[in-house]
């Protein structure tokens, strides 16, 4: 696995290697040509070539590199049908930050089913529903790494924010106590933005949603 900080707003781009030469590309935000070359350094020294691309959510920062993935390798986004909205919404965002968006391409038809098994070569990733932050945003399961992608659901002492258009707090709590927490401790959480933590770590210290209740999110 390799994490690509990406963009103005410090996104992770997630990249996932099947085991037979193809590699997964999770939120996509190459912004840059110097983001593109170091991805293409990757490529090249790795002998990878990009062969899907997945969405945990559509938000302007994690979509940045969809133009250019189906320009160089002829690759569409696939998200859930959920967030087709929130994907719509990133060219007028990206006009209100006054950050540069390339024309999106139209995603993949096929969205994603709760508990859908994703097979790419030797990886095996399992799609779980975990909105709150975004309507249509999922996380990707790794149960063979230990691992999950989360996107902008929890991060190391933190929570993804619930005050853009389709946020929820109540959702959010939801999908991090009944998704995140009833996986296995050790469990590595790869979150949107920011460092790597593990489900043990935030279930027993994120100050908004943790397993005593006594997080920010579970008052009243």
């Amino acid at each position: 696995m390799i994490v690509q900080p990406c963009n103005a707003f410090s996104e992770n781009t997630v990249l996932l290697p099947d085991g037979e030469g193809g590699l997964v590309v999770i939120d996509p935000g190459y912004s840059s040509p110097e983001e593109w070359n170091t991805l293409d350094t990757l490529l090249a020294a790795e002998g990878l070539r990009p062969t899907a691309v997945l969405l945990t959510h559509a938000h302007l920062d994690h979509v940045m590199g969809c133009h250019g993935m189906e320009r160089r390798w002829g690759l569409r986004p696939r998200m859930d049908v959920l967030d087709l909205d929130t994907y719509a919404m990133a060219p007028p965002a990206a006009a209100l930050y006054g950050v540069s968006l390339d024309p999106l391409p139209q995603p993949l038809e096929a969205g994603f089913s709760e508990g859908e098994e994703l097979a790419f070569g030797k990886l095996k990733l399992t799609v779980r529903h975990a909105p709150g932050h975004a309507p249509g945003h999922v996380v990707f399961i790794d149960d063979e790494h230990q691992r999950v992608i989360g996107g902008d659901v929890l991060f190391q002492g933190s929570i993804g924010r619930t005050d853009l258009p389709g946020g929820d707090p109540g959702v959010l709590r939801k999908s991090i106590e009944e998704v995140l927490y009833t996986l296995p401790d050790h469990y590595t959480v790869v979150p949107g933005h920011g460092p790597t933590t593990t489900i043990g770590a935030e279930r027993a210290a994120n100050p908004f949603v943790n397993a005593a209740g006594s997080g920010m999110l579970q008052q009243g």
